[in-house]
């Protein structure tokens, strides 16, 4: 029994009970991962204009001990592809660079491409466990 999550369980507004749920059906010795955004200090800058999307990202050290608390075990929280950004070929750009910018569609968010999002955020993989 495995639950797979890939990229849509950072918008969920109480990660708690949203692993707690994960946890509920899952048969014992299931299996879950959940591939996610994470922030990587406890608060966001105040004073700043931050989407929704990021206002709702958990910080990372929060991870593991939620998945904890609901009950899961051999916990990880797998960052070694944490980089928010990454390259692509050139070409990929070049047929729609809009694409390759900070949430695109307005200029409401443009000043965040002040900020290194690979310093603020990380991409994680929590993995775990329900016990037998």
């Amino acid at each position: 029994d495995v639950v797979i999550s890939n990229g849509a369980f950072c918008l969920a507004p109480d990660k708690e009970k949203a692993f707690a749920e994960l946890y509920r059906i899952l048969k014992p010795g299931g299996r879950v991962a959940v591939c996610t955004t994470t922030i990587r200090s406890e608060k966001l800058d105040k004073g700043v204009h931050w989407p929704i999307c990021m206002k709702m990202f958990e910080p990372k050290e929060n991870m593991a001990p939620i998945c904890k608390k609901v009950g899961f075990v051999d916990i990880i929280v797998d960052d070694s592809d944490d980089k928010m950004s990454y390259e692509l070929p050139k070409e990929c750009e070049e047929l729609n660079p809009e694409r390759f910018s900070v949430h695109v569609g307005g200029g409401e968010f443009e000043h965040l491409e002040d900020f290194d999002m690979d310093e603020l955020c990380a991409r994680v993989c929590v993995v775990g466990r329900k016990p037998l």
